[in-house]
């Protein structure tokens, strides 16, 4: 049972590796939940009657790709124990020795941080002729060490390094966007720009002048890699004929993930397209109301 163990362990760990790069294990948090999405404009100026004034409504949607200032690795452990404080002092034992790894890559012990999530009672069942009884059998120690760092290329080492300490589980890796006042100030300016070309654009083409009365509508919005992995699976499956009262034994599908970015085709404007990179993507869907001359005069 140890070595069937100790064999999902390392081969998880492979996988990992495979796409770490900008997700982890939270990937599989909900595979079948829709991925949320930005709003966006219609594309069509909309307008309604409002007593003796007709209300003009534009829209502008506007996206922007931004890379990351610096990245967040969180890893989880576990471990049981007869006693708290053995399962405990386990738990420290591995992070102490990934952190001195981490450490010699030239990571402050400032951007290291441990978080402890819970200590439980573990219990098991022991049979007995008829009888099957319930009893503790120890505890279980549940803690996640977060590591910051700038260079993307780390990761790989990082990884190394926590598997050198049997540490296997990568939840997620955040990526950190400093300055997001300035990047909503660019947004804004941009989003701005679009409603006045169309504003120009419908006066000079269906001679409509146009008065601002108020913001309708101004939503910000923000997209971080590690919630735009979409889970797939590419195979094709036989059909097994004559198969009445026979048992059929199926090879494991595998399913991986890739990196679904939103949609640049559905904004009025995009701010440095994206590449190959994943990149956090900030949105802003703006909406102005306007009021057409009175109709009486």
């Amino acid at each position: 049972m140890k070595t069937f163990a100790a064999i999902t362990i390392l081969l998880g760990t492979c996988f990992l590796q495979t796409f770490a790069q900008d997700a982890g294990s939270s990937v599989y948090r909900n595979p079948n939940s829709k991925q949320r999405e930005p709003q966006t404009n219609t594309g069509v100026l909309t307008g309604v009657l409002e007593e003796d004034k007709q209300v003009q409504f534009t829209e502008s949607s506007v996206l922007i790709n931004v890379p990351a200032d610096s990245y967040v690795a969180v890893f989880g452990f576990v471990q049981e124990g007869p006693v708290p404080a053995t399962s405990n002092a386990t738990v420290n034992g591995h992070f102490a020795e990934f952190i001195k790894s981490v450490e010699a890559f030239g990571i402050k012990r400032d951007d290291i941080y441990v978080d402890f999530i819970s200590q439980n009672r573990v219990f098991d069942y022991t049979e007995s002729g008829n009888t099957i009884t319930e009893k503790l059998t120890g505890f279980e120690t549940k803690k996640n060490i977060s590591v910051r760092y700038k260079d993307p290329k780390l990761l790989e080492k990082i990884l190394t390094a926590a598997g050198q300490a049997t540490i296997f589980d990568l939840i997620e890796v955040d990526y950190v966007v400093a300055d997001t006042k300035t990047i909503r100030s660019k947004l804004f300016d941009e989003a701005v720009k679009v409603i006045k070309q169309k504003e120009a654009a419908y006066n000079s083409s269906f001679g409509l002048s146009l008065t601002s009365r108020a913001v309708a509508n101004e939503k910000y919005d923000a997209f971080y890699p590690g919630e735009r992995y979409v889970a797939y699976q590419a195979f094709e499956s036989g059909a097994a004929y004559n198969a009445y009262n026979k048992t059929i034994i199926r090879p494991r599908k595998v399913a991986t993930f890739y990196y679904e970015p939103v949609n640049g085709g559905d904004f009025d404007s995009v701010i440095n397209p994206i590449g190959v990179e994943p990149m956090v993507q900030f949105t802003l869907y703006l909406r102005m109301q306007y009021h057409l001359p009175d109709r009486k005069k």
